[in-house]
């Protein structure tokens, strides 16, 4: 009997190794790194994560868990054995008074809203694409456009449930297990698997206008986010660059296309009443227009993007390959950095996707493993292309760069994106933390079940 049909008698959900559906599971959404996996495992519990992670440790193999496979640099992959937790996806209560909600990790934040939005209730901080998992995105930290001042989604958990890398099934929380806690929230799925969460929820209001803006000039929308970040006149900034291509140029003797880079800026109030007006709200701002208002009945506003996504998914881009590049950046260095990545990024590698900017309070969150640089106010600024396969060896190169220069200003990757980080730049990320995550891995995952950083 081969090892797969051992691990199928070990579980109780099902574990397929037909060639159709294992190939689904060779790939993430980067679609950069590919890893055949012998087995695919779809636990119907938590009792069968613990027991599939036991058996790949008596057996030497690697595991990763895999929620809707969004990560960029292979965490959801593994040569050997893929956890796939879609099926780990129920609400298990929901508690109005405090309120929160406890859930199974591999729950989509779209299913968990539909549960929350007839309660008026919601998690104090979305994530853009609500098809991402519970707990794929708390392994991550989790952003979103109210992260400015409400931190990640792994800052509003009070409890989770976790299967470690010897297989056991661990209830932690701030009170009781918090080292396990503070290093799965944001740990890349080092040290355990997110089989249950319990998430804090608010109260929201029913309703939201959003103020679209267009600056023409990058100095100041830093100026105006960072006077934002210091205040609570919106709930949500959301704010990105456009280039307005002007042809041709000549670049090292070849003629490229250049253009001339604009600033959206998306400002989000709630209300229920009356709505907020533009002359209170958009005083002191420095923006060239105001393009428009919208507003919106909440569970709509955090839908916004889906006719986006589903763009993308009709042209095809959905499918190419997305060696995303997000960073964190000091604030001082903010406006030389990305403009200098203005300068030399091609307009057209932008197609079917795009280029964020992300304001945040340096306080907003204490996630000990989601590191950032120091300061009262950080800039999030991501590269989130679209690559044909057929050129992936010309980008690739090109996100490395954009990488490297923005550690070089002091700079930290948010480690979702494509990160073909060295055991030496693994160190340079976590700086004093290293000793601890050396620790943390020895300690929560000491056979190195779901492999190691670099």
């Amino acid at each position: 009997m081969d090892w797969t049909a051992e691990l199928a008698s070990a579980v109780a959900g099902q574990v397929r190794t037909d060639h159709a559906l294992v190939d689904k599971f060779a790939t993430d959404f980067g679609r950069v790194v590919e890893k055949r996996p012998m087995a695919v495992v779809r636990p119907s519990s938590a009792e069968d994560v613990a027991n599939a992670v036991k058996f790949a440790g008596s057996h030497s193999l690697r595991i990763a868990a895999r929620g809707a496979g969004h990560s960029q640099n292979s965490q959801s992959l593994s040569d050997d054995i893929v956890l796939d937790m879609r099926g780990l996806d129920r609400v298990l209560h929901i508690d109005e008074d405090r309120p929160c909600a406890t859930c199974q990790g591999g729950i989509t934040w779209r299913a968990l809203l539909a549960q929350l939005l007839p309660l008026g209730l919601s998690p104090p901080v979305l994530t853009n694409n609500l098809d991402v998992t519970v707990g794929g995105t708390l392994s991550t930290a989790g952003l979103g456009v109210a992260s400015w001042r409400k931190g990640s989604q792994a800052d509003h958990v009070s409890a989770l449930e976790v299967v470690t890398g010897t297989g056991d099934i661990v209830r932690c929380s701030p009170d009781s297990g918090k080292d396990l806690f503070d290093a799965v929230r944001a740990g890349l799925g080092q040290f355990g698997v997110i089989t249950g969460a319990t998430i804090t929820l608010r109260k929201h209001q029913p309703k939201v206008r959003t103020f679209y803006l267009l600056y023409d000039d990058l100095g100041s929308l830093l100026n105006d986010l960072k006077s934002l970040t210091q205040r609570e006149r919106f709930d949500c900034l959301e704010s990105w660059c456009v280039p307005l291509p002007q042809g041709l140029k000549k670049t090292g003797g070849d003629r490229r296309p250049f253009a001339e880079w604009f600033f959206p800026l998306h400002v989000t109030a709630e209300f229920d009443g009356a709505a907020p007006e533009a002359a209170e709200k958009l005083r002191d701002l420095h923006f060239y227009k105001h393009v428009h208002t919208e507003d919106w009945e909440t569970p709509e506003f955090y839908t916004r993007l889906d006719p986006l996504f589903e763009l993308w998914k009709r042209g095809g881009f959905w499918d190419y390959a997305h060696p995303w590049m997000e960073c964190i950046l000091p604030w001082d260095a903010a406006a030389f950095y990305i403009q200098q990545v203005l300068q030399n990024f091609p307009p057209q590698a932008l197609a079917g996707g795009h280029m964020l900017l992300w304001p945040a309070r340096g306080s907003a969150s204490s996630v000990p493993l989601f590191v950032r640089p120091e300061g009262d106010a950080v800039m999030g600024f991501g590269i989130l292309p679209a690559v044909p396969q057929s050129l992936l060896g010309q980008v690739l190169p090109m996100m490395e760069k954009a990488s490297q220069a923005a550690m070089l200003v002091g700079g930290k990757r948010y480690l979702s994106g494509w990160l073909p980080f060295t055991k030496d730049q693994w160190k340079a990320h976590y700086g004093t933390l290293w000793l601890t995550v050396e620790q943390l891995k020895e300690q929560y995952d000491p056979l190195r079940v779901f492999g190691e950083l670099g």
